[in-house]
């Protein structure tokens, strides 16, 4: 009988496992923990994925100001950042983003023109001085902190009284604090641009007014006679660097592709010509003249003269007697101005042109080879150095009568010394960046265990037991155990024990019926 119990199918899963061999129990066991673990891990990192960034590194009193909007319209919010990073759902974001700005939320660090919504009749024109430098102050904090390199900004306005007369008045100043993003910093370009915003936005402000520092208290701005000593503004300084460094781009990827990558370096140093020369030249020309104007006078005139003695005879008619007689005379007069051919040139000399080239090539000395017993590597010929002079110079475009020169060495390369140009990566830089597949991946690999190690096992058994159990015993064994147990005295008929069997609720119809057909 105790064998026959322990023979019975289970009656539930738990009986299932329990049967289960301390080997598989233990399998189980570590699946059903490493699936739960992937899983929560999947579903842990798949819930930050439903909020999304609203606003990003604002102050207190902005962070603030949008939590409580927030909490009064039951919206649900994350902040990370020390409470400066507010998150919201995804299907959320846009929405309240709009709304925020419809209520005036958030105001950017600081108050704008909106302190002129509520007007007080009592106010004194001192205080509303006052109100319109804050707001202007206000304002132009909010827009140098919309640049992208700037996280917070605050601006800081001395605008005098205007006098009457113009030598009373005092210039106006303003003084701007920038707190940049950590890794960034403005070039020349960028803190121009910035004092140009601040100048251009007041009336009556001069750029050279303006001064710029950043939260560690260093000074962007440069004003005249800042900086180096010399003749050279930032912008041809800039100019000059741009310059060598194209020309050693062009001349050092020639070296990589003749020597290999590594085996070479150029150096170049340019001397530019910033001055502005302009030539005013009239040249004239005299075998090379032209009739400019011409003038031609003509005069003629006659005088008749009455002489000789009074008296009858003079009165008489008749040729003329005596000494009187008639005198005609004339004048030409020509006049010829004449141009002299000349020609006036200007000529504005260009800036920035080249003056001399110095060139300085460090190449690396060729390996030894095999088998010799001399040091690894050894100088390289002069033939070899003069063609590498030879094709430099040519690229370079170098000319030895503006006074380029050139010096190309031969040295060793220390191994130990590396060049990094940029950041290294590290490898979990690039674990994160491939995070979204790897976690679709062990969700898969986790899904696979759970069928191959838990779910195919356990039906597999389930079958074979259900199998177990719709397997019925032929009439010739169930009247041979019938008689082994006592059931059955002697042989009887065997419709009779199949009848008894029925009535008693030891078999049912179908079984008996079941039986015969697989016996036939």
């Amino acid at each position: 009988m105790a064998e026959n119990a322990k023979k019975l199918p289970p009656k539930n899963l738990f009986e299932l496992i329990m049967q289960w061999p301390l080997k598989r129990k233990l399998s189980f066991a570590g699946v059903g923990i490493v699936s739960v673990v992937l899983f929560g891990l999947i579903i842990l990192s798949a819930r930050g994925g439903d909020y999304r960034l609203l606003y990003n590194n604002l102050d207190a009193t902005d962070a603030a100001a949008v939590v409580a909007w927030l909490k009064e319209n039951r919206v649900p919010y994350r902040l990370q950042n020390e409470g400066r990073s507010i998150y919201l759902p995804v299907a959320q974001v846009y929405e309240a983003r709009l709304e925020l700005a419809g209520a005036g939320i958030p105001q950017g660090g600081g108050i704008g023109f909106e302190l002129f919504d509520k007007q007080s009749f009592g106010m004194t024109d001192f205080a509303q001085k006052v109100n319109y430098q804050r707001a202007l102050q206000g304002e132009l904090a909010r827009t140098i902190a919309n640049l992208s390199l700037v996280e917070g900004a605050r601006v800081h306005l001395a605008l005098p009284e205007k006098r009457l007369f113009r030598e009373q008045q005092q210039v106006a100043t303003a003084s701007v604090i920038l707190k940049l993003v950590p890794g960034r910093s403005p070039n020349e370009g960028q803190v121009q641009g910035i004092v140009h915003l601040v100048a251009s936005s007041i009336e009556g402000l001069d750029p050279q007014q303006v001064t710029v520092i950043d939260s560690t208290g260093r000074v962007l701005s440069k004003k005249p006679g800042d900086g180096i000593d010399g003749p050279m503004t930032p912008g041809m300084l800039d100019y000059q660097q741009r310059v060598e460094r194209t020309l050693e781009e062009r001349a050092q990827s020639l070296m990589d592709r003749a020597l290999g990558i590594g085996n070479s370096l150029v150096r170049i140093t340019a001397q530019l010509d910033f001055s502005q020369v302009e030539r005013t030249e009239e040249i004239f020309d005299p075998n090379r003249t032209a009739v400019r104007s011409e003038q031609v006078m003509e005069e003629r005139s006659g005088q008749q003269d009455a002489g000789g003695v009074p008296g009858v005879e003079a009165n008489l008619e008749g040729p003329a007697m005596g000494l009187g007689g008639a005198i005609p005379s004339s004048r030409n007069e020509e006049t010829t101005n004449f141009e002299i051919s000349k020609s006036i040139s200007r000529t504005v000399g260009s800036v920035g042109g080249l003056k001399n080239l110095s060139v300085a090539v460090l190449v690396g000395d060729r390996p030894a080879p095999p088998g010799s017993d001399g040091p690894a590597f050894v100088p390289r010929n002069d033939n070899e150095l003069r063609s590498i002079e030879n094709m430099v110079a040519g690229a370079l475009g170098l000319d030895r009568n503006r006074g380029d020169q050139i010096q190309i060495v031969s040295m060793p390369f220390e191994n130990g010394i590396a060049d990094f140009s940029g950041v290294e990566s590290s490898p979990l830089d690039t674990f994160w960046q491939f995070w979204p597949l790897i976690k679709y991946a062990l969700l898969a690999v986790a899904a696979a265990l759970v069928y191959f190690i838990l779910l195919r096992p356990l039906v597999r058994t389930i079958k074979s037991e259900a199998k177990a159990v719709e397997h019925y015993k032929t009439v010739e064994e169930l009247e041979s155990e019938m008689s082994q147990t006592g059931m059955l005295p002697g042989p009887k008929d065997p419709l009779a024990q199949i009848r008894n069997d029925v009535l008693g609720g030891r078999a049912t119809p179908a079984q008996v019926i079941k039986t015969w057909l697989k016996e036939s």
